[in-house]
């Protein structure tokens, strides 16, 4: 097995690279998988509610979920990598998307220069997305593009990421500063972090806004108006 971290802020193309790299390795016959690690401490992937958190809140150890299509495994608790990675022994390569911390080598996913730098490391072996569009080299590293590049770039993990067979030193955390700083960005970013302050918001452009009371005031006496205004003949 040959694991390959992948990071990156928000929207850098972290997923279409993983994607990418899917695709690639399965028109070579070899077999992948991935892991995704959300940092949002408020993040959790069961509903509160549903039979499967009352399983979780009774004690369950496990849970799992058998369905038609798939089947799901719930731990209500972390587990080390070692213990992730083990049901992934049967595959050729594993992509761990958003782990800061997986002592493996590393793909950097960033949009330009200033947050590439801050999350490469001694294990990087190539930078990808968005900061991929423009250039081929960044730091004296390959700069692959997730589309036109990615056979390049299962070609280069080949020829320099190393077989895993320990998977317990994938459990020394390297809690570097990329990290810290991706925590950081969660807590003061992320939807779901925080519960969303009252008040009414409007979307313009595809921005939402928060709006101000007199804001509000102003709106909803717009509304009024609108609404006991005279149609024209013309209206709709």
């Amino acid at each position: 097995m040959k694991i390959v971290a992948i990071v990156g802020i928000r929207g850098s193309g972290k997923t279409t690279v993983v994607e990418a790299l899917l695709q690639e390795w399965q028109r070579r016959g070899l077999r992948a998988g991935t892991v995704k690690t959300v940092f949002c401490p408020t993040f959790h992937m069961d509903k509160p509610g549903t039979n499967t958190d009352r399983h979780t809140r009774a004690g369950a150890w496990a849970v799992t979920v058998q369905a038609e299509a798939e089947t799901a495994v719930l731990y209500p608790r972390p587990l080390l990598p070692s213990q992730i990675l083990a049901p992934y022994r049967d595959c050729d390569w594993v992509l761990w998307e958003g782990n800061y911390d997986l002592p493996a080598a590393r793909i950097v996913a960033a949009c330009g220069e200033q947050d590439a730098m801050e999350r490469l490391n001694d294990r990087t072996v190539a930078v990808s997305g968005l900061i991929a569009n423009d250039r081929t080299e960044f730091s004296g590293l390959p700069a692959l593009h997730p589309q036109r590049d990615i056979a390049r770039l299962a070609d280069l993990l080949a020829e320099r990421v190393a077989d895993t067979e320990d998977l317990t030193g994938m459990d020394a955390a390297l809690r570097g500063p990329d990290g810290q700083l991706s925590r950081a960005f969660c807590a003061q970013g992320c939807r779901g972090h925080a519960a969303p302050k009252p008040g009414v918001r409007v979307t313009v452009d595809g921005q939402t806004l928060l709006l101000s009371a007199e804001q509000e005031k102003q709106v909803r006496a717009w509304l009024a108006e609108a609404a006991n205004a005279p149609r024209r003949k013309d209206d709709p």
